[in-house]
């Protein structure tokens, strides 16, 4: 009996207890210093970040440290009449820390808010499960779940593109050591 009450309480949590989808990597850039690195970083973020949305909130060139939050739009299919596409608004986190020789990113907290203009869903913090406890008046939970696994997958394929563009700079000089 106390294994069956055990199982009541514990087995929710287990079940609906996700982590975030996180991206983190370190990379290896031989010969280039930390400063150099830091700025090359942080040129980065600032042509990467151009919206008034997407901020780079931490610039810490002692500790090596950029911190940036940014939107990404991600389009998704549904079947509604037939497969359908839309698009949606997801935020995230992407720090980067530099030493000598190489860099760390951690891009994170991949949140979809939902948009009333762009009619979406808010689907909350993407989590490496392939179900949402998201619920909306209309549609089932299966396809509910369908949305939030194409967003996440779109989520992934965008977040790839980011890092890649990321790790291309880190491995190419700073527009001001090239003047």
């Amino acid at each position: 009996m106390k294994l069956l009450i055990i199982l009541l309480v514990v087995f929710p949590f287990i079940v609906f207890s996700q982590e975030p989808v996180t991206f983190s990597e370190v990379v290896e850039v031989s010969n280039v210093n930390k400063d150099e690195l830091f700025i090359r970083g942080r040129e980065w973020f600032n042509g990467h970040f151009k919206s008034s949305k997407d901020v780079l909130q931490v610039a810490d060139k002692e500790s090596g440290e950029l911190l940036g939050k940014g939107i990404m739009e991600v389009i998704y299919t549904y079947k509604l009449m037939g497969e359908r596409e839309a698009s949606t608004d997801v935020n995230f986190q992407l720090n980067v820390w530099v030493k000598d020789g190489k860099f760390k990113y951690e891009m994170t907290n991949f949140f979809v808010s939902g948009s009333s203009s762009k009619g979406s869903i808010g689907f909350g913090l993407i989590t490496t499960s392939d179900e949402t406890q998201v619920t909306y008046p209309g549609l089932s939970a299966k396809k509910i779940n369908e949305m939030y696994l194409s967003i996440k997958n779109g989520t992934e394929v965008k977040a790839k593109l980011v890092i890649a563009d990321l790790i291309s700079k880190m491995n190419k000089n700073s527009k001001s050591t090239e003047w």
